[in-house]
């Protein structure tokens, strides 16, 4: 990839609404996937010089990305327990109207959400999903099985055949 001005723009251009895809279905958030999605190209351009020389730019990004939104769901998690312990109850989650793909991947837990999303949504190896997230394949491949058994009944709940 050539190094001139216009290259990041472009680069930018071709895959934000794919970086944006994996933080929304990683973290179920509009505005953080949104975040998520600005800290990955900043990034990207902080280090241009090296990322525009990798085989697959692409997957650097998604490396990145991935990455962010699983330290945003560890600071979610802390969060709510400071919630918790601060007002002595669990706080109460409204319900609201989100895609039925939305609700069965918020039934999983964060690394079967993870490697779902990075799986299926990416479109990444069980090689690649192992390196992005640090586990091994068995790993990624356990954690598949299980969230995919745990958003079977949840999809053809609702009509969707998974």
């Amino acid at each position: 990839m050539p190094e001139d001005p216009d290259s990041f723009s472009d680069f930018y251009l071709q895959h934000r609404a794919e970086v944006f895809r994996t933080a929304y279905l990683m973290c179920g958030d509009r505005e953080e996937a949104s975040d998520l999605t600005q800290e990955t190209f900043a990034r990207a351009f902080q280090h241009w010089s090296r990322v525009s020389t990798h085989e697959r730019p692409a997957a650097w990004l998604q490396t990145v990305v991935s990455r962010l939104a699983v330290s945003w769901s560890r600071h979610q998690a802390a969060r709510a327990r400071f919630r918790y312990l601060w007002n002595h109850e669990a706080s109460q989650q409204m319900e609201s109207p989100e895609p039925v793909i939305l609700r069965a991947l918020a039934a999983l837990s964060p690394a079967q959400r993870r490697v779902v999303v990075l799986r299926f949504v990416a479109d990444r190896s069980v090689d690649e999903v192992a390196r992005i997230i640090g586990r091994r394949p068995g790993t990624v491949k356990a954690l598949t099985s299980q969230g995919l058994a745990r958003m079977r009944p949840l999809l053809e709940a609702k009509g969707v055949t998974p």
